[in-house]
């Protein structure tokens, strides 16, 4: 389709901007990347963070200094939605020295200490979902306020078209499985093994469906590698049933089943 209409592809996914996250995050190949120019793939190391804001900051670069059309695709919707979003992503840096000190607490007493500055932020957050109570104090003691009370700025939004596949859940859960079984095949397992020796401390590869399960595997909390499969397959499954309810809970987007049908609607 980049083809046909003179694109270029904006990637807009939270582990293919990982370097050496190939199989995991079933990368375009060197040749797809031939073909048509792509962007925000391998531009940062697995022990470094990389926000929704960065990609913001990163994607506008690319739109902002380029002539053609742009399609920019993946999983990561918050990613998008950031982008095209009406309003702003308020400006927050990573504050690396807090975050140490935070990482210190466990969930409990994380989920207090933001429920002491911002108790509605945190009823919309799950007690175990540690990086983003995290992610929420960091950016309260930013903002110097609660976040639930901040103001987001207008942002100027490009004009852009959304789509989704139209697939059943069946047929989505059995593509799912083949993947994984595909991606094993591959060599996720030692993808994984190097990894994990060559970034050991890094906390996007043990939060990584397809990484994190091997983790787990090598903790003992599962018996035997095809146990580990079974549950990349289940997160995975899980994973896509969170992304289809928003989709289908977003009028923006419009389910199509070819490319054919993306087309005909741009013309």
């Amino acid at each position: 389709m980049a083809k046909q209409i003179n694109a270029i592809i904006i990637c807009a996914d939270s582990r293919i901007v990982y370097k050496d996250f190939d199989i995991v995050s079933a990368k375009p190949t060197i040749k797809e990347r031939s073909n048509v120019p792509h962007f925000l793939i391998d531009i940062i190391d697995p022990n470094q963070d990389f926000s929704a804001g960065d990609f913001v900051s990163e994607a506008k670069k690319i739109i902002d200094n380029t002539n053609q059309n742009i399609i920019i695709t993946g999983g990561t919707w918050f990613y998008i939605k950031s982008l095209l979003d009406e309003k702003m992503l308020p400006d927050c840096p990573i504050d690396k020295v807090l975050r140490e000190e935070l990482s210190t607490y466990d969930n409990k007493e994380l989920w207090e200490k933001l429920n002491k500055i911002d108790p509605k932020r945190a009823s919309l957050i799950h007690h175990n979902n540690k990086d983003k109570i995290i992610r929420s104090i960091e950016m309260c003691k930013a903002l110097n306020m609660p976040i639930s009370e901040y103001v987001r700025e207008d942002n100027n939004a490009y004009s852009a078209k959304w789509y989704m596949p139209d697939i059943t859940r069946e047929k989505l859960y059995d593509r799912i499985n083949q993947r994984v079984d595909e991606m094993m095949n591959l060599g996720l397992y030692d993808e994984w093994a190097k990894i994990s020796k060559k970034y050991p401390n890094s906390k996007v590869a043990k939060n990584t469906i397809g990484y994190k399960e091997f983790f787990e595997l090598e903790e003992g909390i599962y018996q035997s590698r095809n146990e580990a499969i079974e549950k990349i397959k289940q997160h995975t499954r899980n994973f896509a049933k969170r992304q289809l309810t928003y989709f289908r809970s977003n009028q923006n987007i419009k389910p199509v089943q070819s490319i054919e049908e993306i087309l005909e609607d741009i013309e």
